[in-house]
């Protein structure tokens, strides 16, 4: 019998796992998870906290009894493993339920052990601080929204950090009510994805559904009184609120990897080839703890994205189960959407590809979402970034009232993921009909755009 023993039921833990018994129902596969949830989607959390999501349960892919029963995976909740032995192919876990203790073998070790939160190491005085949150697990969007709840219409809600997450909180917590203000250490909000002009449209929408940006601020402390936060401290002055969510500071979990003596790549998370090998014998890592290849630059890099992990999982579990597969790599295509605006980007920005040293071309356009006779039209704002030499794609930005923004990322997405040129953009067979599109589709102008520098026959490799 071969045992596979995961360490992490998140999403790319649950997707290995799965992979595993769907292909080798032979195997036996064990899942150890230290909460009570598997297969979870934390990037709900924000819509929980708002009310938009009811119940902590819509967030869950799978109850944990599909994976028992109908699956066939000893899954153990709220067990903790405790020390693993590589060379006798050992682990030693706890229940931290019940403090039952045991040790199981294994065959093959899967470290899916994610990412967690820096915010209570960066700033200790929050520890005991009731109304200061940041992201532990799903249950951290229930107490946010419990929270907020109790309090009067009006309350200030205080945002550290103008990324995603907190971006996607000001939303939610808008909604409830609240007077919110979002504070970021950076001189514009979005700074991983947008440029600063692109941030400062962004910024602008924000404002105008009367949410506070306060940018160049780093947070020095907390200011704590009778167990609540009552103020933070920055450069630009103390921020006083109710209720105070911490949307940055992350690291991968490696406690487990650095135990076993796997290797830790220059990210700071765990290092693996492009079949999720560690560095020691027999132990794969998936998800957010690993770092892998940048397909656009060829640099390792962490990305602690949801679609990301979720392969990884699946290709993982493939091996396991004797298939030849790899995991080539991310080009780290993201989306969010707040207030009215969807936002999205792929591979890299005009400075980014500055400083790792291309020479760089860029289109930037607004363009429209449907024909220009068709009602409801919506802008989109589109920027793409190409190699002046190679005409390679190598980026872009966009940003709409529609969700036909992502879509339109996602089509660059898939061109980065195979070196795709500019060219090979303007000659896609785009769909088009009046009420979805117009007939010159905003990425094809851009194509455009970027052909009139680049020349309108393409380049040999």
């Amino acid at each position: 019998m071969t045992r596979v023993v995961i360490i992490g039921g998140g999403a790319a833990g649950m997707a290995a796992a799965s992979r595993v018994k769907r292909l080798r129902k032979d195997y036996e596969v064990t899942v150890f998870e230290r909460t009570g949830y598997v297969s979870f989607a934390l990037c709900g959390i924000p819509y929980l906290a708002g009310c938009v999501v009811k119940t902590i349960d819509e967030l869950l892919y799978y109850p944990p009894e599909v994976f028992i029963k109908k699956r066939g995976i000893d899954l153990r909740l709220h067990t903790e493993v405790t020390s693993v032995d590589p060379s006798s192919k050992k682990l030693t876990y706890r229940n931290l339920a019940t403090g039952e203790e045991g040790e199981l073998e294994w065959d093959y070790l899967v470290i899916a052990t994610g990412a967690r939160s820096r915010a209570p190491e960066i700033w200790p005085e929050i520890r005991e601080a009731q109304n200061v949150f940041y992201i532990k697990h799903l249950d951290s969007g229930d107490h946010i929204r419990r929270y907020a709840l109790s309090l009067k219409h009006g309350s200030r809600a205080v945002i550290v950090g103008a990324g995603y997450v907190g971006l996607e909180m000001a939303e939610n917590l808008a909604n409830l009510g609240m007077n919110v203000t979002v504070v970021e250490a950076l001189g514009q909000v979005a700074p991983r994805v947008l440029d600063p002009d692109y941030a400062e449209i962004l910024e602008s929408h924000l404002e105008s559904k009367g949410v506070k940006i306060i940018k160049n601020a780093p947070v020095k402390s907390f200011k704590i009184s009778n167990g609540k936060a009552y103020a933070i401290e920055t450069e630009a002055g103390d921020i006083e609120g109710d209720l105070f969510v911490v949307g940055v500071g992350i690291r991968p979990n490696t406690e487990i990897a650095e135990q076993i003596g796997a290797r830790i790549g220059e990210t700071g998370a765990v290092w693996v080839d492009d079949r999720l090998r560690t560095s020691v014998p027999d132990v794969y890592a998936v998800g957010d703890v690993v770092e892998h290849v940048d397909l656009v630059t060829g640099r390792r890099v962490w990305r602690p994205f949801a679609p990301v992990a979720n392969k990884m999982g699946y290709t993982v579990g493939s091996i396991l189960a004797g298939r030849d597969a790899v995991f080539p790599g991310s080009v780290g295509t993201s989306v969010f959407k707040t207030f009215d605006m969807i936002v999205a980007s792929t591979g890299l920005r005009p400075s980014d590809a500055e400083k790792l040293g291309f020479k760089v071309e860029v289109a930037s356009l607004e363009g429209y979402t449907k024909a220009h006779y068709i009602p409801g039209r919506k802008k989109v704002y589109l920027r793409l970034v190409a190699d002046a030499e190679t005409g390679r794609l190598l980026g872009a930005q966009a940003m709409s009232e529609s969700e036909t923004a992502f879509w339109r990322i996602n089509v660059v997405a898939s061109l980065l993921t195979t070196g795709g040129t500019v060219w090979d953009l303007f000659f896609s067979d785009l769909g088009y009909a009046p009420p979805v599109a117009p007939v010159w589709d905003p990425l094809i102008i851009a194509a455009r755009l970027l052909m009139r520098k680049l020349g309108e026959k393409p380049r040999k490799a």
